[in-house]
């Protein structure tokens, strides 16, 4: 596949203004708009949280002590997102496939691993609610806000199927 007319200096991975972009591998694709990420962030966050809320309520419940609902909820907030992302083959999950987004590898645009899978649900989940505080210590110690992913990125599914049919 060649590349557009204008190549961009930065790859899909740098959050620039340009989506259309390569990957590491020389191929193209298309950056999902934020917009759609976040959709699919927050679809994932719901379907790993309702669960989660409703079964440590329940233990809650059944056993009289908050600290054990409390314990609970901890426990599969931890580990649910993994287990949801394995059944998430190809870079697809529920969030995913309601923004018309897909999870690709930098490298080459292909899909993560089923193990990949797990730690990606496990981040969007559990580690990126916490990016708040780490942005208020990165402040604190002058680290720069410019964010480039380095592992995986969220392409536009459909604006990508159309430049690799030389459509864009």
């Amino acid at each position: 596949m060649t590349a557009p007319a204008q190549s961009p200096q930065v790859g899909i991975g740098a959050w620039s203004g340009n989506r259309t972009a390569p990957f590491r591998n020389g191929s193209w694709g298309v950056r999902a708009t934020d917009r759609r990420i976040v959709a699919a962030w927050a679809v994932d966050m719901l379907v790993v949280l309702v669960p989660v809320i409703a079964v440590a309520a329940s233990a809650t419940k059944g056993s009289g002590s908050i600290g054990a609902g409390i314990f609970v909820g901890i426990t599969l907030w931890l580990l649910f997102p993994w287990f949801y992302g394995f059944c998430c083959a190809g870079g697809n999950t529920l969030g995913t496939l309601l923004a018309g987004t897909r999870l690709v590898k930098l490298r080459d645009g292909s899909a993560p691993g089923f193990w990949r899978n797990g730690w990606l649900m496990f981040l969007r989940t559990v580690l990126f609610p916490l990016m708040p505080l780490n942005a208020v210590l990165d402040a604190i110690n002058g680290v720069g806000s410019e964010t480039e992913r380095k592992h995986h990125v969220s392409i536009d599914k459909t604006e990508t199927k159309a430049l690799h049919q030389g459509r864009s």
